[in-house]
Order: structure tokens, then sequence, then C-alpha cells
């Protein structure tokens, strides 16, 4: 009886033993990611979306929460795309339609976080008319936007939302903002659907609003922060998110005092300069599967993806904010 008692006692010590080895080498392992710093190489456009990307350069914050972060800015959304895919760069922002179309592709990316649309008003798209165009919702029979972009699945939206079935319109190509802007005041598009800053400038140009993804239940209108799959570290995620959310506090709580980097650092007409700055009330938050089923459902009806895609394998979620 003696020696059973003793055996009992020797597996339940060499038991403990091992699960406190496993236990420790696992805090120790994420001792050692907690304390070293990650590099990471970021790819922005330069838009409102970027603005925490560079205002947490701007203030230290990556370094803050131990990220080591190069920014790069390209000119357009191919050239982003690009160097992602080239592995150029680890992180990018961007919208959820390319994301998923790049998903659909092969390529090896993952929603880290939502950091710009949490609200509605964050991010307006606008659909609009001409000046003095009598035109309406129902009459309209094209639209100028960027195909195969969030700009064409937004035009869908506001459709829907009023009552229009978007398949009834025909979609010009138009992917430059500007020209599209030019083309929508000069009256040579029946109607055009503008993000801010553009939008709000037409509008006090005198263009007419048909609709807006503001009056949507579930704006289209979304950024997310999407990396390399291969790179996802929950805890490198945590730094990232957390850092743009500073950021972002520290443009809520004093936007005038980044008013230099908005005119300077992404693009604003210079009609608006000294006279406009967004608003942004949302944070960084857990890209929502709600949304992921907008996008996911209109890239299937327009053939835009080969198959099904799963929010969990393209999402990755850790609650809450990055805070």
């Amino acid at each position: 009886m003696k020696l059973k008692v003793l055996g009992m006692i020797l597996v339940v010590l060499v038991l403990a033993l091992t699960v406190g080895s496993l236990a420790f080498f696992n805090l120790s392992r994420q001792s050692e990611v907690e304390s070293r710093v990650v590099s990471l190489r970021v790819g922005i456009l330069p838009v409102m979306s970027a603005l925490p990307f560079i205002i947490a350069g701007e203030e230290g914050l990556f370094l803050k929460h131990g990220l080591n972060v190069s920014l790069s800015v390209y000119g357009a959304a191919r050239d982003r795309d690009a160097a992602f895919m080239a592995g150029l760069i680890d992180v990018m922002m961007i919208d959820p339609v390319t994301t998923l179309m790049l998903a659909d592709k092969g390529v090896d990316v993952k929603i880290v976080a939502l950091h710009h649309g949490e609200y509605s008003e964050d991010i307006v798209f606008y659909l609009l008319a001409p000046p003095d165009s009598q035109a309406n919702i129902d009459t309209i029979s094209s639209v100028a936007v960027s195909l195969n972009t969030v700009i064409e699945f937004a035009a869908w939206k506001i459709f829907e939302a009023k009552g229009r079935d978007p398949r009834s319109v025909n979609y010009i190509d138009i992917p430059s903002i500007p020209l599209r802007y030019q083309m929508l005041m000069e009256g040579k598009v029946e109607a055009a659907v503008l993000p801010d800053p553009w939008g709000t400038l037409a509008i006090v140009e005198g263009a007419r609003l048909l609709g807006s993804t503001a009056e949507l239940e579930r704006t289209p209108a979304v950024s997310v922060v999407a990396m390399r799959g291969s790179l996802v570290d929950p805890e490198v995620v945590k730094r990232l998110r957390a850092a743009l959310d500073e950021a972002l506090g520290m443009y809520r709580a004093n936007p005038e005092k980044y008013r230099s980097i908005v005119e300077e650092r992404v693009f604003v007409p210079e009609k608006l300069k000294g006279k406009w700055l967004p608003t942004w009330k949302g944070r960084v938050v857990d890209y929502p599967r709600s949304l992921f089923n907008d996008v996911h459902v209109w890239l299937l009806e327009r053939k835009l993806i080969s198959k099904p895609l799963n929010y969990e394998d393209i999402v990755v979620v850790l609650g809450g904010t990055g805070a």
C-alpha cells in the first residue's frame, strides 16, 4: 500500500513539474514577444484614412508601443497592392472590398482591424448630381464611380436604400477622384460618387445631393488594416491597434494641431484648405461580421470573387479596441 501511495505522489509531482515547465515556457515566450521591438513595413495612400498612421509616426507612438514602423506612401491603390503581393510591405491601409478580392486570388492577407468608419459619419461617400441638374435618384441612368471598388459598392448600397435597383444603373469607370469631381461639376456625367473631402467641396460648389452612406444602417464606407497572414501575432496586432487608437485620441483632442498634417500629407482640395478638417468619432475595433457579410454577398453577386470566403479565415478578432 505504501509503495502505491508513493507511486501516486511521484506521478503527481512529475505532472506538476511538466505543467509548470510548459507554463513557464509560454510565459517566457510571451514575455519575449512583449519586450522586443517589432519592425513593420506599412503601406498607405495619401487619403484621410491614413491620418492615424501619420500621426502615430510623427508623435512616436509606434515606438512607444514597441513597433519600429516604416511608412511608404503609394499614389494609387494598385501600386500598394502590388507592393504587398511582392513582399515589400507587411501591413497596409485598405478597403475590405479589395482585401476580399486579394484573398480570393490566394494572397496571404488578414484584416486585423477596422480603423476608419466605426461610425457612418466618419467616412461619407456622396451620390451627387451636377449643379443645376434636375436628375433625381429615380431618373439617373448612369453614375461615375471607380469600378470593382468600395466606391461602386457604396453606390449600390445607396441605390438600394433609396429603393432603386442598382442593377438598373450603368456604372462608368473614372478611377481618379479629382477627375470624377471635375467631370461632375462640368456636367459631363449624369451623377458621381465622391468621398470626403471632395464630396463636401462638390456640395459647397453647388452639386446636388441625391444620397449618401451616412444615411445607411450599415455603412459600406470603411477602411481596414490588413496584414500578411504569416506575420500575424496577436501581441503585435494589439500594439499596432493601440498606437493607431492613441493617435486618433490625440487628433480628437486637438484637431487644429494636426491641420498641417491633414493639408500637407493627405489629399485636400486647395479650396478647402484652412476651412475643413475631418471628424473622427470611431476607434480602432474588430472588423464586424455584418460588414464582412455585406461585402461578401456583393462580391459573389458581381462575380468579383470566384468562391465563398469565410470570416474566420480572413478576419483576426481580438475583441474591443486597440487600447
